[in-house]
């Protein structure tokens, strides 16, 4: 990695870290019992991934989607102060979660915990650490998207492994990737741009695996759980879940990274702001597709895809942005960047901003995080087409032939 954007980042994480340490105290310190001054147990989200592994462990699947009787059962196996919560991922989910559900509460938690951070910081680098990364690796450890994940007990350095996972693999196992593909769609929103990536390229053997391994998962589940967690997840959680969409209240309000919060926080109604978010995803995908097919190399292909990727829908949380922020480390490392202040601000501050301080300069009434996102991937989109006007020269053809 070029040293200047190693330090933007290592900058980024230092500069960040009084704020997510103050957020963590404040709303996410375990106290009696372990539960946590917001009134969530330790491990937040990772209480419903557990919970619903194990009830699907022990064939009890219906409970999952009852949002009365399963928030009721949260709240007799962790805490009767526990806050609502439910479970929001399709019923396929379950089989991936289930394995974490055969461990005690806190040993599962540490093992998600550890495995996400591990699979992130791979994921990233691309390879197993070498002493010559202590930098990067500090960089990533006190990173707030890491410690989003890791204090909310979210998959998104999971998710991320997949997803970055399945890019770098593309080029020479396309198989593999379409494989990783098709476990994404345990959050499918987040993969939108995936499927126009494979078919501009082309890489049909990896557009097929990612819809049989997809297929094969949701056929498991029906085996395995019936039609009606089908049924329920989307006649009631898909609805229930669009509410925090339309209501933007509480975390919501301070987590949301889409452009849709900044049409929002401007005063618009909420059809007024999604038409924006539609207008601008609409421009992404074209400016996405036009990257694909253009002569860029593949670490800037793969950032403008992940970074893209968040930008789509309206409901991306700032723990999603574990994905466009490992194919930032693998493009900076990697790619033929130029080495320029604003980049280097850019990149420094899309690392910086997730959690602690966006969540912080969001309760301000200022949606920075959402704004910072996208002048990146122009930044991104503006190298890999070359737009001179803004002083990139187009880059030497490269191709991906899988």
């Amino acid at each position: 990695m070029r040293s200047p954007y190693l330090k933007a980042l290592l900058v980024g994480s230092l500069f960040a870290l009084p704020a997510g340490v103050i957020l963590i105290h404040e709303l996410s310190w375990p106290e009696a019992g372990l539960l946590q001054a917001n009134h969530f147990y330790l491990g937040t989200d990772f209480v419903n991934y557990w919970s619903g592994g194990r009830l699907a462990l022990q064939g009890r699947v219906d409970i999952v989607y009852d949002l009365p009787r399963y928030f009721a059962l949260l709240r007799q196996w962790f805490s009767p102060d526990l806050r609502g919560m439910n479970f929001s991922y399709p019923p396929h989910a379950l089989i991936l979660f289930a394995g974490f559900g055969a461990f005690p509460y806190l040993v599962a938690l540490a093992l998600w915990s550890l495995a996400g951070v591990v699979a992130f910081i791979g994921v990233a680098l691309g390879r197993v650490p070498k002493r010559g990364d202590a930098m990067l690796l500090w960089a990533i450890v006190l990173s707030p998207v890491v410690w989003t994940n890791v204090v909310l007990g979210q998959l998104g350095l999971l998710l991320a492994a997949l997803f970055v996972g399945a890019l770098r693999a593309l080029p020479a196992r396309p198989i593999l990737a379409g494989v990783m593909i098709g476990g994404l769609t345990i959050k499918p929103q987040l993969g939108l741009l995936l499927p126009l990536m494979l078919i501009l390229l082309p890489s049909w053997r990896a557009l097929a695996a990612a819809t049989l391994s997809a297929l094969v998962l949701v056929l498991l589940s029906l085996v395995a759980f019936g039609v009606e967690p089908w049924r329920v997840y989307i006649a009631e959680t898909m609805p229930f879940q669009w509410h925090f969409v339309e209501v933007m209240d509480g975390f919501y309000r301070f987590q949301m990274t889409t452009p849709y919060v900044v049409a929002w926080f401007a005063g618009l109604s909420v059809k007024a702001a999604l038409a924006v978010q539609w207008a601008i995803a609409l421009l992404v995908a074209v400016a996405t597709g036009a990257t694909i097919r253009s002569d860029a190399g593949w670490p800037l292909k793969a950032a403008v895809v992940a970074f893209g990727s968040v930008l789509m829908v309206p409901y991306v949380l700032a723990y999603d942005l574990a994905i466009p922020l490992a194919a930032l480390v693998w493009y900076v490392r990697e790619g033929e960047v130029r080495t320029d202040a604003a980049g280097l601000v850019i990149v420094g501050a899309t690392w910086a901003l997730p959690f602690g301080l966006g969540t912080l300069v969001q309760t301000w009434g200022l949606p920075l995080l959402p704004i910072v996102l996208l002048m990146c991937y122009a930044w991104l989109v503006a190298q890999a087409l070359g737009w001179r006007w803004l002083g990139f020269k187009r880059p030497a053809a490269a191709s991906l032939k899988t």
